[in-house]
């Protein structure tokens, strides 16, 4: 299942890094195209059943049908971009790929329907040769739900190519934020000691689920893995869309660039159908902040979303998060002021009122949540909240709107 939320921002995007690995270890992001349906295993990882697994179990696949949407953005299915992922859904005897969405069947439903959906499976990655590097991060991006450790995802890790496997982490179950859906979040890891130049190391990733008919979707999604020492290429500081009259202006900047070619910029009434708007030439090698501007002419539709390609010198790509912007001659449904802030937030809604705010850090934990009992349009809060960048969710009574703030 999949639910669209409508995104506006009149404020500047959160300050953020991406960092490119030039001597990396290993990296994974599992590329694009729907390709609905095909298996983990076709994709070059390995599956191991770890326990007991019923006549129809749930099993991994490698699809945009669970699509990868970037840390702090709700999940998707396929279209835009069509960033496939690893997650875990149904099998093909129930309902196939719809996702990181399983079946978990109850008793009635296994004896009735035949429908046995009980689960305890693997999928483990090619061997990873750690020679030379050690204090080796491990980093992802994921989503995830299910009933507690009943059903639930878990990291192992393997020093000797698979013999054997340890448990690395229970990761935290990451946020809903739409019908079945989970907020993508970055986890931040470290491999044992034990990978420290060791060519034998594997990754795995378990799901087990025990078919007691009580579950919540998203199950579980995993993208963009990268294990290695990172060397900077492009640190992009700051993204944002503005208006200029009736135009939309694209501002971004980056505080360092190594082999870097070009910027591309794509535009989207839909977030499925992505066309190119312009290039942008960069500067190549540079230690020093460079700022960018590209105007966009078109604001025909009421919302326009765009995203940014950096290209490096050897043809290498990396796409930044989505930046949505509401046509320029309509006015803004949310405004989120001031921003940055070391103290006041003020949340005003075009045309609504304003049931519940959340405060969201960029791993996913909620951090401030605020009942708004009087049903005002305008909110002022004053969160206490440490430094740092958060998401904001402003609740109305038919849809979410979100936004970024940070606080300083």
């Amino acid at each position: 299942p999949t639910m669209n939320i409508r995104y506006f921002c009149a404020v500047l995007l959160s300050v953020f890094s991406f960092t490119c690995f030039s001597q990396i270890v290993y990296s994974e992001n599992f590329g694009t195209g729907c390709s609905t349906g095909t298996t983990a295993t076709s994709f070059g990882w390995t599956n191991t059943n770890t326990g007991a697994n019923q006549a129809t179990p749930n099993i991994w696949y490698v699809s945009a049908a669970e699509r990868g949407m970037g840390a702090g953005v709700c999940g998707a299915g396929c279209g835009g971009t069509n960033s496939r992922t690893l997650h875990l859904g149904t099998g093909p005897l129930a309902y196939g790929d719809l996702g990181a969405s399983y079946l978990e069947s109850s008793a009635f439903i296994c004896a009735i329907l035949g429908l046995c959906s009980g689960t305890d499976k693997r999928i483990e990655s090619p061997v990873i040769n750690c020679t030379g590097v050690s204090s080796i991060p491990f980093t992802f991006e994921y989503i995830e739900n299910g009933e507690g450790t009943n059903d639930n995802g878990t990291v192992w890790y393997s020093a000797n190519g698979g013999g054997t496997w340890s448990l690395l982490d229970d990761s935290p179950k990451t946020t809903i934020c739409g019908s079945g859906q989970g907020l993508w979040t970055a986890r931040n890891l470290t491999l044992p000691a034990s990978a420290n130049n060791n060519p034998n190391v594997k990754i795995g990733f378990r799901w087990v689920n025990n078919a007691n008919g009580v579950g919540t979707d998203p199950s579980f999604a995993i993208d963009n893995i990268v294990i290695g020492t990172a060397v900077l290429g492009v640190t992009m500081r700051e993204m944002n869309v503005i208006c200029s009259g009736d135009d939309a202006v694209i501002n971004w900047s980056t505080q360092t660039e190594t082999n870097s070619d070009k910027f591309i910029l794509y535009r989207s009434e839909d977030t499925k159908n992505w066309r190119e708007i312009g290039q942008i030439p960069s500067n190549t090698n540079s230690s020093n902040v460079n700022f960018y501007s590209f105007t966009d002419n078109d604001n025909s539709s009421e919302v326009s979303y765009y995203y940014i390609s950096q290209f490096d010198m050897d043809g290498k790509e990396t796409s930044y998060e989505i930046l949505p912007r509401e046509n320029c001659k309509t006015t803004e449904q949310v405004i989120v002021f001031p921003n940055p802030t070391n103290k006041e937030v003020n949340i005003s809604y075009y045309s609504k009122e304003i049931n519940r705010i959340q405060f969201y850090s960029m791993d996913g934990r909620l951090v401030y949540d605020f009942d708004n009992q009087d049903g005002t349009t305008s909110v002022r809060l004053i969160p206490k909240l440490q430094t740092g960048k958060y998401i904001v969710h402003i609740f109305s009574s038919d849809e979410i709107e979100i936004s970024k703030i940070e606080i300083v």
